[in-house]
Parts: C-alpha cells; structure tokens; sequence
C-alpha cells in the first residue's frame, strides 16, 4: 500500500506506534494490483482474456490437461521505484489445470512465465478457451507482514495487523512484499533466495479457484528476478 498511508496507520496505533522503528526495518517494497473498469486493449496488463505471444508459440501441456491463462504484466505500466522488477517488458503467466481438481499447486510447473522484452512481435494467441479479462491497474508502495505466522520475533500484540485490511488501498492483489500467508512447505520466506513476485486472491468470475479460495502466491529466485529470468517459478495455495 502507500507508504505515506501505512505510516500513518502505524504511528496512530497506540499498539503499533512504539515500534514503528522495527516495521520500517522489515517492510518490504510492493506494488498493489486493482481493476480498472475498462477492457484492457491487447497490450495491457490483466487477468484472464487472451495473451499477447509470438507466432508460433506451442501451447504448453502437463500431464493431466493443459494450461490456463492467468494473465500477463506489462511492467512500462508500473513505476516500481525498487529496482527488483524490470523497468519494461511483458510477462505471460499461464497454470496448470484440470477438470478434476487432481493437479497441486505446490508441484514444479503448475505455474509457468514467459517473459519477452519487447512486445513488438507479439500478438493475441488465439487460444481455444477466452475467460473474461480484467484490466490491472498498478500502485507502489510498501508492504508489512498481514499475518501472525509470518515472523516469529513479533515485539507486539499481533492482533494490530487485522486492521490492515481496513486501509485505503489494501490489495490481495499485489507484486513483492509479503506471502499472504506461511508457503512453500510452511516457510514465510522459503531462503534468503526466494522473493515474494505475486499474490493473487481466488475470482469466481475468472475461474480462479485457489485451494478451495485461498490465494495463490508465486516465488522466485533473487537472482533470477535480477537477470529478467523468469523460466523457474515456485507456487503454493494453502
């Protein structure tokens, strides 16, 4: 969220106020993602609807169906201020599905990214099945952990952090900062090599259906990030 926002809510919390030293050390840069109300045009960012893809692009399969269309972000539409991001550039995220529910989440490959640089050869991937699409819009700001199990040195009582929620601007749609929650096999922060890229909440009218409505959270490798290598993706749900 805001930052400007967040420090507010921090030093007007008779709970929060005397450790606003720790927060700010452990807070980490973010970007929040909302719907605009609009149709996103080919090259814009969104959940759902049709991917931009070069020609030729295969469609990729898993062992017990195929992959959906998750959406894509075109990082020229964000001023992320953090440098962990690239500055331009399409990512297409696509995820593993079945009609039977079988597939998990937690498997290597359920979510697949294809990043190009440069999305003059790209077009709409006529793909054969079009969910509705939701146009992303992007806010920078910084993030604190949501959520008790998410550190084990809380100077505080943690039931502060529920009001979250309640502030102007908070997401459960967002780039970087915190896991929503404990993942990849109960660890918050899976080693000091895994970021947090994306959280994204269950949307009945996108067929996003994450752990019986949880959210899906997507880690990847600092170095990676930090080279535009988006080709080894890490996911958990619950």
């Amino acid at each position: 969220m805001k930052a400007e926002i967040l420090k507010h809510f921090i030093e007007h919390d008779a709970e929060l106020a005397p450790h606003a030293d720790y927060l700010a050390a452990i807070s980490k840069p973010s970007v929040d993602i909302t719907y605009a109300t609009e149709a996103p045009k080919s090259h814009e960012s969104r959940f759902g609807g049709q991917p931009m893809l070069p020609k030729g692009f295969v469609w990729p399969t898993h062992e017990l169906g195929e992959y959906r269309f998750l959406g894509q972000i075109n990082f020229a539409e964000m001023h992320d201020s953090s440098g962990l991001l690239p500055t331009s550039g399409l990512l297409v995220l696509l995820y593993a599905y079945d009609e039977d529910g079988e597939i998990f989440w937690g498997d290597d490959g359920y979510v697949l990214a294809y990043y190009y640089p440069s999305i003059d050869q790209l077009t709409l991937y006529p793909q054969a099945e079009i969910t509705a699409a939701k146009k992303l819009q992007f806010s920078t700001g910084v993030e604190i952990p949501r959520r008790k199990d998410l550190r084990q040195d809380w100077p505080f009582d943690t039931d502060a952090l529920y009001d979250l929620a309640e502030l102007d601007g908070y997401s459960e749609n967002y780039l970087l900062g915190y896991p929503f929650f404990y993942s990849l096999a109960y660890d918050p922060t899976p080693s000091d090599e895994w970021l947090s890229l994306l959280t994204i909440t269950s949307d009945e009218a996108l067929d996003f259906l994450w752990h019986d409505g949880d959210m899906l959270m997507v880690f990847i490798e600092k170095a990676k990030l930090a080279n535009a290598d988006f080709s080894y993706l890490k996911a958990d749900a619950g």
